[in-house]
């Protein structure tokens, strides 16, 4: 990538949780009953819990996956760590859900993409729709042409490897990544 620096995406927290609540609707398609609940709380046997947004899906007649979904608005200067995507797990396990996403407008610390990774949590940066144009250019790229996509803001689902972090695009008509995170994850 032409940028080496994550820059602030200017986005407030109702916009930034609608922006993920159309992502995951968008990525429903041809999955049979699919909701999403903005601002959902959730009983545990220890506390009561509220999450950004909670989606569930239905695999089999009546049997239906619960996915939590946290939305962290930090600074690039304060990248998601480990602590986070943990405390995430411990929720998924204390309201019994299945599944988790994080979406940051940070980037994430390789602990937590470790962790992550390993416990089957989604992790997305969200970054202003801009940053969808790359150039071999070492300083800041120009604008995008005029022919390409306008998108306001776009996602990249941050997955690790053995040599670094893999990243999917995701965008207002591209939701592919979440479909397959959520078709690989959906028997699991």
């Amino acid at each position: 990538m032409s940028r080496t620096t994550i820059e602030t995406v200017e986005i407030t927290p109702t916009e930034f949780e609608k922006q993920v609540r159309a992502w995951l609707e968008a990525a429903s398609q041809g999955v049979k009953k699919f909701s999403v609940t903005h601002q959902k709380k959730l009983e545990g046997p220890g506390s009561e819990y509220q999450f950004d947004a909670v989606a569930e899906l239905e695999i089999l007649r009546g049997a239906s996956i619960v996915i939590l979904v946290e939305c962290k608005r930090y600074s690039p200067k304060n990248p998601i760590k480990r602590d986070v995507v943990m405390l995430l797990h411990a929720k998924i396990r204390e309201v019994g859900a299945h599944k988790g996403m994080v979406f940051s407008t940070s980037h994430f610390q390789r602990g937590a993409l470790e962790y992550a990774k390993r416990h089957g949590i989604a992790t997305v940066l969200i970054q202003d729709g801009k940053a969808s144009y790359e150039t071999k250019d070492r300083f800041r790229p120009p604008e995008p042409p005029p022919w390409r996509p306008n998108y306001k803001y776009i996602g990249r689902m941050l997955t690790w490897t053995e040599v670094g972090y893999r990243s999917h695009l995701i965008a207002d008509d591209y939701p592919d990544a979440i479909q397959e995170w959520l078709e690989t994850y959906r028997d699991s």
